[in-house]
C-alpha cells in the first residue's frame, strides 16, 4: 500500500507570499463535501486504527471545501498534508500558508478551506479525528494554516514518519492499531508543544499539558497496570492535580481511560482485518481482560454485547487493491445509547 510509481518532480515556479496561486488552465477543481471523500489523484489509501492515509498525485488541482457544506453534527478531522514533491498552498480561517517537503501543515475539516496545489504534486494525506487529538475546533485555530518546519526537534521525525508512509506502509501491516495510535500521539505531542509555545493563559497551557497526558495514555492502553496514579506518577504531578485536569472536561482519568479502551475495541470489532481474534483477545488488545468483565463494560457503555456488535456489522464486498484491507470500508453498526457509569 501507498507505493506508486515516481511522479514527475520538475522545479515549481515559486509564488510572492501574498499573491495566492490557482490551479492554471490546465488543473482541476474538487468540491470537497465529505471527509471521506476521494480526493482526485488518490492512488493508495489506508486505516491504521482510526488514523486514515492517503498517497495523492496528479496535476495541479484546487480542493475547496465551502461552508455550506458544514454542518454542526459533521465529524471533525484534523488533516495534516505532508508534501513529497511539489508546492501547496492552504486558505482557512482567513490566513493562509505554504508549504513544500520536508514541511508539513494542517487544517480543520469543520471549517471551510481551500488546499491549491499550483503545478503537479505528490503528498501523503493525514486524517486525524478530533476525538485522538483531543482538540475541539476552535481550539484548533491556534494550529492550523502554520507549518512546521520538518527539519529539526519533534518536527522533523513527524515529517520522516509522513514521508515514509509512502514505501514502508506494507511492511507494518501486522500492527495496525499500534501504528495509528503512535501517528495520533506524535500529532497530540506536536499540537501541545505548539500550543505551549503560544500559549498565554494558564488554562491553554494546563490544556496543552492533558493533551501530552492523553497521548501517553493512548500509547500504553494495552498495560493492565495503566491507571490514574501511574499517570500522575510519569508526569511528576499529583493525583488530585490529574483528576482536576479531566475534570474540567467533565470526567476522571479512570472514566477517561476506560472509554478510550472500548472505543479501540469498538474500532478492532468493526475491522473485518480483525475477524480472525476472539472478542476476549480484542479486549484484552486495549488492556480490558475477563471476557464478562469486558462484555460488560461494553454494553454498558454502547448497549450492545461486543459479540452481537461485530455481528451486526455488514459484510464487506468487492475487491479493492489499494487498500489494505481488501477495500473494505468497516460499517459500524448503530450502537445503543451511551450508558456511561461513573468511573470506578
Amino acid at each position: 500500500m501507498l507505493r506508486t510509481e515516481s511522479s514527475d518532480t520538475r522545479h515549481l515556479t515559486d509564488h510572492p507570499a501574498d499573491t495566492p496561486p490557482s490551479a492554471g488552465p490546465d488543473g482541476g477543481v474538487q468540491i470537497v463535501r465529505d471527509h471521506s471523500e476521494e480526493l482526485h489523484g488518490t492512488v493508495a489509501r489506508n486505516s491504521f486504527g482510526e488514523v486514515r492515509v492517503r498517497l495523492v498525485t496528479g496535476d495541479p488541482l484546487e480542493l475547496i471545501r465551502p461552508g455550506r457544506l458544514i454542518t454542526d453534527t459533521a465529524e471533525g478531522f484534523v488533516r495534516v498534508l505532508r508534501p513529497l514533491s511539489g508546492q501547496l498552498w492552504v486558505f482557512q480561517d482567513g490566513r493562509h500558508a505554504v508549504a513544500r517537503a520536508p514541511q508539513f501543515v494542517c487544517f480543520d475539516t469543520t471549517r471551510p478551506f481551500k488546499v491549491v496545489m499550483p503545478e503537479r504534486f505528490r503528498m501523503v494525506d493525514v486524517l486525524l479525528p478530533h476525538r485522538l487529538t483531543g482538540l475541539t475546533s476552535r481550539e484548533t485555530e491556534t494550529l492550523t494554516v502554520d507549518p512546521w518546519c520538518g527539519a529539526r526537534g519533534l518536527p522533523a521525525l513527524a515529517s520522516l514518519l509522513l514521508a515514509g508512509l509512502d514505501k514502508h506502509a506494507d511492511e507494518i501491516q501486522a500492527a495496525l492499531d499500534l501504528f495509528g495510535s503512535s501517528v495520533a500521539g506524535l500529532a497530540s505531542a506536536l499540537f501541545a508543544e505548539r500550543m505551549q509555545v503560544t500559549a498565554t493563559a494558564p488554562d491553554v497551557a494546563r490544556h496543552a499539558q492533558l493533551l501530552h497526558i492523553k497521548a501517553f495514555i493512548r500509547e500504553r492502553l494495552a498495560e493492565p497496570a495503566l491507571g490514574p496514579a501511574l499517570v500522575a506518577r510519569r508526569h511528576n504531578i499529583s493525583l488530585r492535580y490529574l483528576q482536576r485536569l479531566f475534570q474540567q472536561y467533565g470526567t476522571s482519568p479512570a472514566r477517561w481511560i476506560r472509554d478510550e479502551r472500548l472505543e479501540r475495541c469498538r474500532a478492532e470489532l468493526s475491522d473485518p482485518r480483525y475477524d480472525h481474534l476472539p472478542v476476549a483477545v480484542i479486549g484484552e488488545r486495549s488492556g480490558l481482560y475477563g471476557a464478562s468483565h469486558f462484555s460488560r463494560l461494553f454494553r454498558d457503555r454502547y448497549g450492545i454485547s461486543p459479540r452481537d456488535y461485530r455481528k451486526a456489522r455488514q459484510p464487506a464486498t468487492g475487491n479493492d487493491t489499494t487498500t489494505g484491507n481488501g477495500g473494505a470500508t468497516p460499517t459500524r453498526p448503530t450502537p445503543g445509547p451511551d450508558r456511561r457509569r461513573a468511573a470506578p
